[in-house]
C-alpha cells in the first residue's frame, strides 16, 4: 500500500497552517497519510491548531477520504527549517515523502495521481509535478508551468541558477531514494533544496508529471524573498560552473529569437539528443510514463 509521509516545518505560521494542513489531510484516494508537523515552539497558535487537528484525526471527528490519515506533532526548538525536516523524516514510516511549507498547498487529488504513478512504475524514484503560485488570499495569479528536467545539469546545478526552479511543494520521492540520498545539511538555512536535488541526481531520473498538484505562496515575510542568500548558498553547494552551464544558459536566453523550426536542430546539435522522462495522464487520470527528446516533450504540454 501506497503511504505518504508528509513534513510541514513550522515556526508562528498560525495565518496559514490551517489551509495547509486541510490541504494534506483531505486528500482522497488508495493511500495513506503519515502526516508530521514540526513546531518550532511556536508562540502564537501554530501548536493549539495543529493539536486541534490531531485531536479531530484520533476522535474520528475529522472526515478521512482516504485509507488512513495519522498526524504527529513534534514541538521544540529548532536550528532552522532543514533541521526539522530531518527530524520529520526520521519519524516517517511511509513509502512516499515530501514536504509542504507551512502557507504553501497541494491541490485536490494530488496525492492521487502520485500514487497511481509510484504504483504503476516502481522504477520511478522521484517525480515532479506542476506548482500555481497563490498570493496572500489564497488565490492562484499564475498558473505553473510544466517543466523538463536533466538530470547531467542538475548535478551541474543548472536549475535554479541558470534555469528555472525545482520546486520543492511539488516534489515526491521514495523512501528508499532518501535512505541512499537524503538528509539536509541543517548549516543551509535557504537551498537545502537545491542540494537534496543535486544528491538525488546522482542516483537517478527525475520524471516530470503533467499534473498540477500544489500552490506556492507568496508572502512578504517568507525565507524565498532572500534571493541574494539562496544564490550564496547554491554557489557554495555547486560552486563549478562549466562550459555545459554557459551553453545551457545562453541558449535559453536566445531560444525565443531563433526560429522555431531549426530550434530542435540547434538544441541536437550543441546538447545532443538528450531523452527527458514525463508522465502524462489519460482520460481516466491514469498516468502514461515515457521517454522523449526535449521538443517532442514541449509538444506533450
Amino acid at each position: 500500500m501506497i503511504t505518504f509521509s508528509i513534513v510541514t516545518p513550522a515556526w508562528n505560521s498560525e495565518r496559514f497552517i490551517t489551509e495547509t494542513i486541510e490541504s494534506v489531510i483531505s486528500q482522497k484516494g488508495d493511500f495513506a497519510i503519515e502526516y508530521i508537523i514540526v513546531d518550532n515552539a511556536s508562540s502564537d497558535s501554530t501548536l493549539e491548531i495543529a493539536n486541534r487537528y490531531k485531536t479531530l484525526i484520533e476522535c474520528r471527528h475529522y472526515p478521512v477520504h482516504c485509507n488512513k490519515v495519522s498526524l504527529q506533532i513534534i514541538s521544540e526548538e529548532d536550528e532552522g527549517m532543514y533541521d526539522a525536516l530531518n527530524k520529520g523524516f526520521r519519524n516517517a514510516t511511509g513509502n512516499i515523502y515530501a514536504w509542504i511549507n507551512s502557507d504553501d498547498l497541494y491541490l485536490p487529488g494530488a496525492f492521487s495521481v502520485v500514487a497511481k504513478t509510484f504504483r504503476k512504475y516502481p522504477q520511478v524514484l522521484w517525480l515532479k509535478g506542476i506548482t500555481s503560485y497563490i498570493n496572500d488570499s489564497s488565490t492562484v495569479f499564475k498558473t505553473g508551468k510544466y517543466n523538463l528536467y536533466d538530470s547531467d545539469w542538475i548535478k551541474k546545478g543548472v536549475y535554479g541558477r541558470d534555469l528555472y526552479f525545482i520546486q520543492q511543494d511539488s516534489v515526491f520521492f521514495r523512501s528508499s531514494l532518501w535512505a541512499i540520498s537524503g538528509n539536509f545539511n541543517p548549516g543551509l538555512k535557504l537551498a537545502g533544496d537545491y542540494a537534496l536535488w543535486i544528491s538525488f541526481a546522482e542516483k537517478t531520473l527525475l520524471n516530470s508529471l503533467k499534473a498540477y498538484v500544489s500552490c506556492f505562496r507568496h508572502s512578504d515575510k517568507q525565507l524565498s524573498k532572500n534571493v541574494d542568500g539562496y544564490t550564496h548558498e547554491m554557489i557554495q553547494i555547486a560552486p563549478q560552473k562549466d562550459i555545459v552551464c554557459k551553453m545551457v544558459s545562453a541558449y535559453f536566453r536566445l531560444a525565443t529569437y531563433i526560429p522555431v523550426i531549426i530550434r530542435p536542430c540547434i538544441f541536437r546539435l550543441l546538447f545532443g539528443n538528450r531523452r527527458y522522462h514525463i508522465v502524462t495522464l489519460d482520460g481516466n487520470q491514469e498516468p502514461n510514463l515515457r521517454s522523449c527528446s526535449f521538443y517532442q516533450a514541449l509538444g506533450l504540454r
